[in-house]
């Protein structure tokens, strides 16, 4: 699996490749479809286009559980500008494409699950409704969606003294310098949820913490999880904790030789076993 979720990055990690609505943008779309072909199944497509008559696409995988209750998973594909994204946020879509390997061939997963790769994640989309997760997350039922688990930079990891910023200093006396774990992000609506699931976290030989805010702030809201607090859906952030951690965030510096694949293939691993072993509580 490490093999495989290096080649995915540097297939994606490409300067200039993935800018949503960019000059290689239908190409990108097609390569995402490729991929989510080979290591899953041909994907569902929820497309729209913008005021210019530009094309996104949204891809997810269904797979049907015991309950028809659902767990969505989701990380979205498009980078910033000209920056190759290895981190933000090709590390996530690889750990997704591999989780969904995992578990094609299930048939007894508790919840049914989607794994969904979305589009325009970053600005100028970011916080609009043009964001790839807005779409997906309208025509989710929030009564028949247990959870929205969102992976967002899930690659780069140090072990160095001073590796680890926070947006307020007290938090450093929680959680340390030291920028090698994962953080699991929840706001206070879904921290039962979040409860129940670090029974299977927490174990893990790959180290996680738990932040848990009553406001949108300190990067709290900073993915496609926003969309779905936003309907009432609880949700989940998993991510490295972005710019407080990794200085190439945004940057051309951010590529695919930065990335720890053997602790994401140890992510990709967990969430496999998160989305079989939970029991169903209705």
């Amino acid at each position: 699996m490490r093999n495989d979720l290096k080649e995915i990055v540097e297939q994606l990690a490409v300067k200039g490749f993935r800018t949503a609505g960019g000059s290689q943008w239908k190409e990108v779309m097609h390569l995402m479809q490729k991929l989510i072909t080979r290591y899953i199944s041909p994907p569902d497509i929820q497309s729209w286009q913008d005021e210019h008559g530009v094309e996104y696409r949204n891809f997810s995988c269904i797979f049907q559980g015991e309950s028809s209750k659902k767990i969505v998973v989701g990380a979205h594909y498009d980078s910033f500008e000209e920056t190759p994204g290895a981190d933000d946020n090709a590390s996530a879509v690889a750990v997704l494409l591999c989780l969904g390997e995992l578990i094609r061939t299930e048939k007894n997963l508790p919840f049914t699950v989607e794994l969904v790769f979305y589009a325009c994640e970053e600005p100028p989309f970011y916080g609009t409704e043009g964001m790839g997760s807005f779409h997906h997350a309208k025509m989710c039922d929030k009564d028949n969606t247990e959870l929205m688990i969102c992976l967002e930079m899930v690659g780069f990891f140090s072990d160095e003294k001073g590796s680890q910023d926070y947006p307020i200093f007290p938090l450093r006396w929680l959680y340390g310098s030291r920028a090698n774990y994962l953080m699991v992000v929840s706001n206070i609506k879904s921290v039962k949820l979040l409860n129940r699931y670090w029974t299977v976290l927490k174990p893990s030989t790959l180290l996680y913490n738990r932040f848990i805010s009553p406001f949108k702030s300190y990067g709290l809201d900073w993915s496609d999880h926003r969309n779905y607090w936003s309907k009432n859906i609880p949700a989940i952030m998993i991510t490295d904790t972005s710019i407080f951690r990794n200085k190439n965030y945004h940057q051309l510096s951010d590529t695919a030789d930065t990335l720890d694949y053997d602790k994401m293939e140890v992510l990709t691993k967990d969430l496999a076993k998160l989305l079989n072993v939970l029991p169903i509580k209705l």
